[in-house]
């Protein structure tokens, strides 16, 4: 067992222990979440990012053979590049469903030079995706002094940009990876499939410990 951590004078399980508990336990898309959040450091909280190689060592003897193989597979399937909650968790649904990886915080680019930075990018059907969380439409530090209003119109502008390239976007919120709409989405923009597709294809998160990060 791990060491506990004392956290604002409360014992707490480790951020190993808590992410790697959370991945043995929950389905694949939704272990996404807390590891790639654990990969990137937090200055404000002076927590360092954690590494691949400490997690999968902080699994020594914890789990079934089963649950093992589960928790390893999400490991190596995490990345700190994904920008949020909602990110991470399509990232799990898209592998799930058999996708090809996409390019994570693709730039777009012409030759006058960059259109947009977006979260994903499939090369093979020039399709670029876009999970919209809505608190950059409600919270201040997203607004940066604009209405709701002109987000969004910052935001239609800043797509017909994107389609200007020769590119198609998709676009997807939380209610999509719920009800498991997003593997259609991509299906219909043409994004290229693995050779064999994973197993769980087309199956939407478990409704446990769902992540209510909403942000962009």
């Amino acid at each position: 067992m791990l060491d506990a951590e004392i956290v604002d004078g409360l014992s707490v399980t480790s951020r190993q222990t808590t992410v790697l508990d959370i991945a043995a336990t929950v389905p694949f898309a939704e272990a996404a979440v807390p590891l790639d959040y654990v990969l990137r450091p937090h200055p404000a909280r002076g927590l360092p990012a954690l590494t691949k190689t400490e997690l999968l060592a902080a699994m020594a003897g914890r789990y079934s053979a089963a649950a093992e193989r589960r928790v390893r597979s999400a490991v190596e399937f995490a990345d700190f590049r994904s920008g949020s909650a909602g990110e991470s968790c399509s990232r799990g649904l898209i592998h799930m469903a058999g996708f090809e990886a996409p390019i994570l915080q693709y730039e777009v680019r012409t030759s006058v030079g960059r259109v947009a930075f977006t979260d994903f990018y499939w090369e093979g059907s020039r399709t670029v995706g876009e999970f919209d969380g809505i608190e950059k439409y409600l919270k201040p530090e997203y607004l940066k002094g604009r209405t709701p209003g002109q987000v969004v119109v910052d935001e239609k502008l800043r797509e017909d940009r994107i389609r200007a390239t020769g590119r198609n976007v998709v676009r997807w919120v939380w209610n999509d990876l719920w009800r498991g709409g997003l593997e259609g989405m991509l299906s219909r923009a043409g994004v290229p499939r693995r050779t064999r597709s994973s197993s769980g294809r087309g199956k939407g998160p478990g409704t446990q410990n769902r992540p209510g990060d909403t942000r962009k």
